[in-house]
């Protein structure tokens, strides 16, 4: 009897912390597929032919799960669907995947996750733009959402600007020699990071048409595979396709990325989405800074620079603060349509 309780509150505890655990190791994959890719880059093998043969496995990936799972849900596929996967597919592979990839022959994968974590930010600011959001100045909400923009700008600008004493040395002697031109890097994660806030946007706006994620995530990567495989096939001589496995490290990498970080993640975040709301989900986004700190200070052998670490920090707080704006108007919204269900005769 006992046994039978003891199980039934483990399964129940589970149950609870399904969210936090697949959430958390979904930005630890990230981290790891992000460092490992840094060290290919270092070893000389083509970043970009690590992006194409990962989509390749990603649209595989995709393809059987929205065959079996969706099947019943497809609606019709049109031309005008096949464009709007044509544009994502540019957006999020061609020039956010592929150049934050190649970005990391320059910078570490530290910096791009932390660049990663404003796009929540420039999205919100994109959706202002696109009359997708509402900013009410004088209301705390507003205040706490014009904070978290300054605050996420500012941390941003440190980061690329100020680099600072060294903080924290690394323990192991593991290094990677990296280009010094971190310039062309900052430029390629910069584009990265507003290809994928631009997605966000589109996104909300195609699946209102096409409400079938994995079938259209699916076309996305296929065409986003053809994009990046022609851009390589104009860069990277034919000698780089053949690529050296490197102990196993580059087999390692292209199933990581290719099944996990852009196959099976997206099931994560679609489902935790579904169960806890977008605002849970995003809450997780600055662990892959922590995840990427730890693993390239303690096992790359990079050192950590103050404006790094100051950086991130303020990068962190202006997200959590623009998030917990948002947590209030999702909470408000749902309390004045509950309102309005029980009283329609009562307007605001």
């Amino acid at each position: 009897m006992m046994t039978m309780e003891l199980q039934r509150r483990l399964a129940m505890g589970f149950q609870i912390s399904k969210p936090y655990l697949f959430l958390t190791l979904n930005e630890l994959a990230l981290s790891v597929f992000l460092v490992l890719v840094e060290s290919l880059a270092s070893s000389g093998i083509s970043t970009l032919v690590i992006v194409v043969y990962e989509h390749v496995l990603a649209t595989i990936v995709l393809s059987l799960l929205s065959f079996f799972f969706e099947k019943n849900k497809r609606p019709p596929i049109t031309f005008r669907i096949l464009c709007y996967a044509f544009l994502m597919g540019l957006l999020q592979v061609t020039l956010c995947q592929m150049l934050m990839t190649m970005g990391l022959q320059y910078i570490s994968s530290t910096y791009e996750s932390i660049a990663l974590n404003m796009v929540p930010t420039i999205t919100f600011v994109l959706a202002l733009i696109f009359h997708q959001e509402k900013l009410r100045f004088r209301s705390i909400n507003g205040q706490a959402k014009i904070w978290g923009l300054g605050i996420s700008l500012g941390g941003a600008l440190a980061l690329v600007l100020w680099k600072g004493p060294v903080v924290v040395k690394a323990m192991l002697s593991i290094s990677f020699d990296t280009t010094s031109d971190s310039v062309l890097g900052w430029i390629m994660t910069i584009v990265g990071v507003l290809a994928t806030s631009f997605w966000n946007i589109l996104v909300r706006h195609v699946i209102q048409i096409y409400p079938a994620e994995m079938s259209l995530t699916a076309m996305m990567s296929f065409f986003g595979t053809i994009q990046t495989a022609i851009v390589a096939a104009f860069v990277v001589s034919s000698s780089a396709w053949e690529l050296q496995w490197d102990g196993g490290l580059v087999l390692i990498t292209l199933l990581l990325g290719g099944i996990v970080v852009t196959g099976l993640s997206y099931y994560v975040m679609t489902w935790s989405i579904g169960i806890k709301g977008p605002v849970f989900s995003a809450s997780f986004n600055p662990l892959l800074v922590l995840f990427s700190f730890l693993l390239n200070t303690f096992v790359l052998g990079s050192s950590a620079h103050l404006g790094s670490i100051v950086g991130a920090v303020l990068v962190i707080v202006g997200l959590y603060l623009l998030l917990w704006a948002k947590a209030n108007d999702v909470e408000k919204k749902d309390m004045d349509v509950g309102d309005s269900t029980c009283s329609p005769l009562i307007q605001p």
